[in-house]
């Protein structure tokens, strides 16, 4: 009877602990799952991998080598938050395919290592704009410089222990597109927020990753040490005079649109980039392309061809949206030596495109399939935003700006929302006309 009575017990512990057991399990199956899937962009290694019961997935001591590069980053931690319903009700095998209809990835900490330069050499030349649009300022910062810091200054500005933090807010919408939110932070310097609605093909509850398209985006940047860093460094050159560097730079603009596109600002949009080198600045711009892209090909651009191939809108915290339109180009107010420069400068530019566009050959990725899982809207009107206080939300406005915070205030006509960076809070009032949507992040 008592070994009757033992058995008994450890079936009952057993059967209740199978359910804990299987999510676990499950939890680590899917965060190895994701990893796997961003292999497609660079070589991934990984320590620990926990879990809490309220779905979140924390992903230890990580390193990220980037496709044809040799420096890796070190990455302290990557967190993934999902449903616990979602972890626990699909089998292993299925959460290997698996998305869920939301979900949210931080990843904390991450910085260069020291064996190798060719990531932190690229930001420099080419890639910072992916960080920052609009070269973040480096036109003018060396008297003889256009799009890239002198190298010195580039050292000083961004040192090699730079630590980044990345956040991607995904959500799949009831037509089949995606919703995205890909903010990027660089601790007391600057946060960034590229966001898209990307248009995919719908197949029930199926996700093609080389199918999804894209043809707006919007573009968010809050200056948190940045600009004035920059500032204090170019100034240098100019005997320590920010005005000096100011004026300096919007000429280089100029001399550089010149070049490329035999066009130039006109004077108000040239005194409003002006504006914009001035510290603690918030800036919006909407980016939208003349032809709709796969986003596997719009990765590949650099910014002088999105610019070439979209109309901009841009607009600061004060100010309403408006559209960067160059005109032609005012000969009388252009030094002759400078123009004669300027115009071989451009013949050998257009030599360069067309050799590198006979070079070019087109390289498709084999599609991605994800299924997705189903769950409820998390879609709340507005209406209804009383009832979701200190709740973190999800806020598109009808420019389509992205806002994710947490809702400190409704009153009758406005919404006060903190967003939470890692190195610091923004709190804005938003009037709930300009709100298009909003959307429970948890």
């Amino acid at each position: 009877m008592k070994n009757k009575l033992i058995g008994f017990l450890i079936f009952l512990v057993v059967v209740l602990s199978y359910p804990t057991w299987r999510y676990f399990h499950n939890a680590t199956v899917f965060a190895k799952a994701i990893i796997n899937h961003a292999s497609r962009i660079g070589e991934w290694q990984h320590g620990s991998i926990s879990t809490s019961l309220g779905g979140s997935i924390t992903i230890r001591n990580v390193k990220f080598t980037p496709k044809n590069y040799n420096q890796s980053y070190d990455i302290g931690s990557i967190k993934i938050d999902a449903k616990p319903l979602f972890l626990f009700k699909n089998s292993a095998m299925k959460l290997k395919t698996l998305l869920p209809e939301f979900i949210s990835v931080s990843v904390n900490g991450a910085s260069l290592d020291s064996h190798a330069s060719d990531i932190y050499d690229a930001l420099q030349e080419k890639s910072l704009w992916m960080y920052l649009a609009g070269y973040a300022g480096s036109f003018g910062c060396q008297k003889s410089s256009y799009t890239i810091f002198p190298e010195e200054a580039w050292k000083k500005l961004i040192g090699v222990d730079q630590t980044f933090n990345l956040d991607l807010f995904y959500s799949r919408q009831s037509n089949g597109s995606v919703d995205v939110d890909l903010i990027l932070t660089a601790d007391e310097l600057f946060s960034s927020t590229w966001s898209s609605n990307l248009k995919a093909a719908y197949f029930e509850n199926q996700l093609i990753l080389e199918d999804l398209v894209v043809d707006k985006l919007f573009y968010n940047y809050l200056d948190n040490g940045f600009n004035l860093k920059r500032n204090n460094i170019c100034a240098q050159n100019y005997g320590g005079s920010y005005a000096k560097y100011r004026l300096s730079s919007a000429e280089h603009l100029q001399q550089y649109l010149r070049t490329y596109y035999s066009k130039q600002l006109p004077e108000d949009l040239t005194q409003r980039y002006q504006r914009m080198l001035a510290p603690d600045i918030e800036l919006n711009a909407i980016i939208t392309l003349d032809e709709r892209k796969y986003v596997s090909d719009f990765m590949q651009q650099d910014q002088i061809e999105l610019y070439e191939t979209s109309q901009l809108e841009i607009s600061t915290s004060n100010s309403d949206y408006f559209t960067a339109n160059l005109i032609a180009i005012d000969y009388t107010k252009i030094n002759t030596e400078r123009l004669k420069s300027e115009i071989l400068e451009r013949a050998k530019i257009e030599k360069q495109r067309k050799t590198k566009e006979q070079k070019t050959t087109k390289n498709y990725l084999n599609a991605v399939v994800f299924k997705t899982g189903k769950s409820k809207s998390r879609a709340i009107s507005i209406q209804k935003l009383s009832s979701f206080l200190n709740k973190k939300l999800r806020i598109k406005t009808k420019r389509g700006r992205p806002i994710v915070g947490y809702v400190r205030k409704v009153d009758e006509k406005s919404i006060t929302v903190e967003s939470l960076f890692k190195n610091g809070n923004a709190t804005m009032i938003l009037n709930k006309k300009q709100i298009a949507s909003v959307e429970l992040m948890q």
